[in-house]
């Protein structure tokens, strides 16, 4: 199929799911049942539009801080969607703002075709990559779930659970994450590891959730869960987003 076909068929369903996810916030959180539905359908066409741009440049579609944004964007989406059932106001909006806010960032950047260099042509980057995305998601619902304890009212049991669940499979997936990237790097640069911004605060970040998750062997040190997976949000802002516009790095994307 043509690749700029593709490439305008999936620029017309980002501009469709922003629609769409725009209207979430009016009507997406009056019913379990409709916001179900609301977001599984973003997911959806989010999904269809970066396969599109997949099919385009037959490759892995994360070339861009377009595809970078939409893709994280997609990635907490789809962990808000699992968590639909969480009957939290406060849960919902912080989760959905963060990834709706990188959906829309995602349009201030170029939207057309772009390929990937040769450094990112191998197996490893396309293990590496998503596997981020999802972990910093699990992370962004765990900074969501803290907000939710301070400021809704009730059982503060199930958020001190998704708390526990973004820090642990948060962490698992980020240590597979980072094997993968780490080879990903021998055959790229010819080194496992680089003193590298991104590198470093990738390590930073690994240690501060393998820490949290460690509080639990200190009873008097779990009150502390809460305050640090918002701290933890702004590490990973810095991870994600600060290494690549403020602070010169090999991986800015």
């Amino acid at each position: 199929m043509n690749p700029q076909f593709l490439i305008k068929l999936s620029i017309i369903l980002y501009w469709i799911t922003l629609s769409v996810s725009t209207s979430y916030w009016v009507i997406g959180f009056l019913g379990r049942r409709l916001r179900f539905y609301l977001l599984l359908s973003v997911v959806i066409l989010l999904t269809t539009a970066i396969i599109c741009r997949g099919l385009a440049i037959e490759y892995l579609p994360l070339t861009n801080k377009f595809e970078s944004f939409s893709a994280f964007a997609l990635a907490a989406f789809t962990v808000l969607l699992f968590n639909s059932k969480v009957e939290s106001y406060v849960y919902r909006i912080s989760l959905f703002c963060v990834g709706y806010c990188f959906f829309v960032a995602a349009s201030f950047f170029p939207m057309k075709l772009s390929y990937a260099p040769p450094l990112m042509l191998t197996i490893w980057y396309i293990l590496h990559v998503p596997i981020s995305f999802f972990c910093y998601a699990l992370w962004t619902s765990s900074s969501a779930a803290a907000m939710a304890r301070y400021f809704s009212a009730g059982d503060k049991r199930q958020f001190e659970q998704i708390i526990d669940f973004g820090f642990q499979y948060g962490l698992i997936a980020f240590s597979i994450s980072m094997i993968f990237g780490g080879l990903w790097g021998y055959v790229a640069w010819g080194s496992y590891f680089l003193w590298d911004a991104k590198l470093l605060w990738s390590v930073i970040i690994w240690f501060f959730y393998a820490t949290c998750i460690h509080l639990d062997y200190w009873p008097e040190a779990r009150k502390f869960k809460t305050p640090l997976a918002l701290v933890g949000f702004m590490i990973l802002l810095t991870t994600y987003v600060g290494t690549s516009f403020l602070i010169k790095s090999s991986h800015s994307f």
